[in-house]
């Protein structure tokens, strides 16, 4: 009797178990894109990635790998913790900072149509009320949003509040000086673009990139629709946040989107040029400035400069691009080498995300490197 109990109940544990990591990885293998079905399934180490998100107490992920094409992609977990709402296939997470990628693509496409300058002085397009009063305002170039060279803070005040919105912008060094990492410099950009297009940042992303690239799943502000399968913010120790809603845009954090949708917008602008001339895609890939932490260019600085919109990693395997995103709630990364072919996007609902990086950089790519994008802030990546 007593061997009959601990056969029974090792059975229902059994059972159970099974459940739950069906649970996590919503199919035995998780999910992977339309486009092309990768050679192996166990490309996606779901288990180990599942593992990470037990260790570490975040509640879901999105993720994607490509190389040479083809593109493997699932998600895990939760899109609330505590509640049996599993992120899948459509799941949309906020890409935060991620989004200024997307917003110098839309730059760069008004500049090969001849309507804006990388040097010319933004003011001279657009006089944004925000720095009437600057002193340095007729200096400021989108040279210098692309590469947070603009003397900006990265918010001036409680973004995106009414109040923000009527702040005036105070110059931390003369533009063009230094580095300092600056989301109001792309809202900036932002304005200036949507003044010379007579159209929305909204508009001109869906038409510019959502729509050319096939990303469905994806939207730069808030829609009903989106509610139905949005992962939610987490705090750190998987404490759920309210549910975030931007209904105004803005070309530093409001993107909502998945891992593949991101990675297939990735491959085809990084590796691709696509919508580019080709001119302007090898400038947008070279180094255009020094990055820096400190008061000084330190070593580790100089394998993580800047291109145009996108982060460098230069290590000894080559020359990487790259790009993190920190919203309340949030937190994101991708890499991408044209050498290899190979782009990690990942999306996690938690203000713990980032202490996975490594071992997602380590599961996934060659480790025979040094991923100075990691090393060079760590856990205050942005």
């Amino acid at each position: 009797m007593i061997l009959y109990q601990k056969l029974f109940v090792n059975k229902i544990w059994f059972i159970a178990t099974c459940y739950i990591l069906t649970c996590f990885s919503n199919f035995t293998y998780g999910q992977t894109s339309p486009l092309t079905e990768p050679k192996d399934n166990l490309s996606l180490k779901w288990k180990e990635v599942y593992q990470l998100l037990q260790r570490d107490s975040i509640p879901g992920i999105s993720y994607a790998y490509h190389q040479n094409g083809t593109f493997s992609y699932t998600g895990l977990g939760f899109k609330k913790s505590k509640e049996l709402d599993h992120v899948d296939y459509h799941t949309v997470f906020q890409a935060a900072s991620l989004t200024k990628v997307l917003a110098a693509y839309v730059f760069f496409r008004y500049m090969d149509k001849g309507l804006i300058s990388l040097d010319k002085p933004l003011w001279d397009y657009y006089q944004y009320d925000r720095l009437k009063n600057h002193p340095y305002k007729h200096l400021i170039t989108a040279r210098m949003v692309l590469t947070h060279r603009t003397g900006l803070l990265n918010w001036e005040g409680n973004v995106p509040s009414e109040a923000w919105r009527n702040t005036p912008l105070t110059a931390q060094f003369t533009p063009g000086a230094d580095y300092m990492y600056s989301g109001e410099g792309f809202y900036f950009l932002q304005k200036t673009l949507e003044h010379i297009s007579k159209k929305s940042f909204k508009k001109l992303v869906e038409q510019e990139i959502f729509k050319p690239f096939g990303m469905k799943d994806s939207e730069i502000v808030w829609k009903n629709k989106l509610k139905k399968n949005a992962a939610i913010g987490h705090y750190s120790g998987a404490k759920p946040r309210k549910l975030g809603k931007y209904h105004k845009s803005n070309a530093a954090y409001t993107l909502y989107t998945t891992a593949l949708d991101y990675t297939k917008f990735i491959e085809k602008a990084i590796f691709k040029g696509f919508g580019l001339q080709p001119s302007t895609h090898h400038l947008m890939l070279e180094k255009a400035a020094e990055a820096k932490k400190g008061k000084e260019v330190s070593m580790e600085d100089q394998h993580v400069p800047c291109a145009l919109g996108l982060r460098m990693q230069i290590n000894e395997v080559g020359t990487a691009y790259w790009h993190t995103g920190s919203n309340p709630g949030f937190r994101c990364f991708f890499i991408a080498y044209p050498e290899t072919q190979e782009i990690l996007t990942v999306f996690t609902n938690s203000e713990d995300g980032f202490k996975i990086i490594p071992d997602m950089l380590a599961l996934f790519l060659n480790n025979n490197q040094t991923f100075w994008m990691y090393t060079w802030r760590q856990g205050e990546l942005d």
